[in-house]
């Protein structure tokens, strides 16, 4: 036990406070079993630390512990936690608690024995939460934590500090917004680099470093982090490493099955089994056709990476402005609702708006037809009624929980 304070002393003490993540503010840190989800490389360690910082500071009351800690390969979490509590703990925050085997069982055991205790959890996105939930789904609140925003990305480098938005009011009212916010405001360059390399908050100096980190993220994720989802045999990495290079070699993807069941070497539907993997890990993203049910050996109609950094780095030949703006595009919609493709092409979301996107280099440009279709149009500051500049949608505020 003392040797964890310690450490926790140590982690707290290190822990960054000038920035903290939009999500800090809408969780209910009262509740008494809290989760927080997210990819590798967000910042979940980070948020935890800094909560543990704020409202507790040093106090032994509160504890931090990771359940990769040598400490627990054999030993109780449950037993732990009476131990922590019963010597007058209160708080305990639990990182990596997928790599702990029977992590849902136990947190349900100390939420119903432990009435006094707190417990804030951390784990990877691949945790298959419906299967766990139903042990914890009148117990725990679930938040998922996304990448950065670009509201936030300017925060986190303190360019300027802009509102969050629903994306109702950015809909309703982005030509007032954009009036005030854009007259000491350019947000061109800062836009272009976000898109680059500013989804992760990796501590980097260069453009290099950034690619080292982002791409040893991604493959700890297919090595080590997909190895505790249910049906993955982590064997298989290298073949999953294949598919997600063939997929950011051609994103937008649309998948011909036959020829990357081929090219891979596994059979349809392991390979749909795969297509489930790279998205539940947070490194693809599938859009299905608008008006159509999801099955789990459908095919998805598109395919892109889970953001516009991934999108950058891992193609060997960088991609054109219009699927890079796609792909930012899925990713923000994609975290708020359900997101589909229609015939068209264009973003259908909730099956509420349908928007198209439009790209400021390309000479061809989607028109939007209907009253429910929006424009996101690249290169613009100010927009039109039923034109949004691209760069707002950054301003939208995640929701997205399991």
């Amino acid at each position: 036990m003392e040797r964890l304070r310690l450490k926790s002393s140590y982690l707290i003490s290190r822990v960054p406070l000038n920035f903290s993540r939009s999500i800090t503010s809408r969780i209910d840190w009262n509740d008494r079993l809290i989760g927080i989800l997210g990819a590798r490389g967000l910042g979940k360690t980070t948020l935890l630390l800094q909560q543990i910082r704020t409202k507790h500071g040093f106090n032994p009351h509160a504890l931090y512990i990771s359940m990769d800690d040598l400490e627990f390969a054999g030993a109780s979490l449950l037993s732990f936690a009476a131990e922590f509590c019963n010597k007058g703990g209160t708080h305990l925050y639990i990182d990596e608690v997928h790599k702990y085997p029977k992590w849902s069982q136990e947190l349900k055991t100390i939420y119903d024995t432990l009435p006094d205790l707190k417990v804030v959890f951390a784990g990877a996105s691949t945790i298959d939460i419906l299967k766990h939930y139903a042990n914890l789904s009148k117990r725990a609140t679930i938040y998922t934590l996304q990448g950065l925003s670009f509201r936030e990305y300017l925060e986190l480098h303190d360019i300027t500090s802009l509102p969050a938005l629903s994306l109702d009011t950015l809909i309703q009212d982005h030509q007032s917004i954009a009036l005030e916010l854009t007259d000491d405001f350019k947000p061109s360059v800062h836009f272009n680099k976000y898109l680059t390399m500013g989804y992760y908050p990796f501590d980097c100096s260069d453009y290099e470093e950034f690619k080292r980190n982002l791409e040893n993220s991604i493959g700890q994720t297919v090595e080590s982090d997909m190895a505790y989802m249910e049906g993955y045999d982590s064997r298989n990495a290298h073949k999953i490493k294949k598919l997600l290079n063939a997929i950011a070699q051609s994103v937008p993807f649309k998948p011909n099955l036959v020829k990357i069941s081929e090219t891979i070497g596994v059979h349809r539907n392991t390979l749909i089994n795969y297509f489930f993997h790279l998205e539940k890990a947070s490194l693809i993203q599938m859009l299905y056709p608008s008006g159509s049910a999801i099955s789990i050996l459908q095919k998805p109609e598109m395919v892109y990476l889970n953001n516009p950094n991934m999108a950058q780095i891992l193609p060997r030949v960088a991609p054109d402005r219009y699927s890079l703006v796609c792909t930012f595009v899925s990713s923000v919609l994609g975290s708020n609702g359900q997101l589909k493709i229609t015939e068209r092409g264009f973003f259908d979301f909730e099956g509420k708006w349908q928007f198209a996107v439009q790209d400021a280099k390309s000479k061809k440009r989607r028109k939007p037809r209907g009253k429910d279709v929006i424009s996101l149009s690249d290169g613009i500051e100010m927009g039109s009624q039923r034109t949004i500049p691209l760069w707002m949608l950054g301003l939208v505020t995640n929701h997205s929980i399991p």
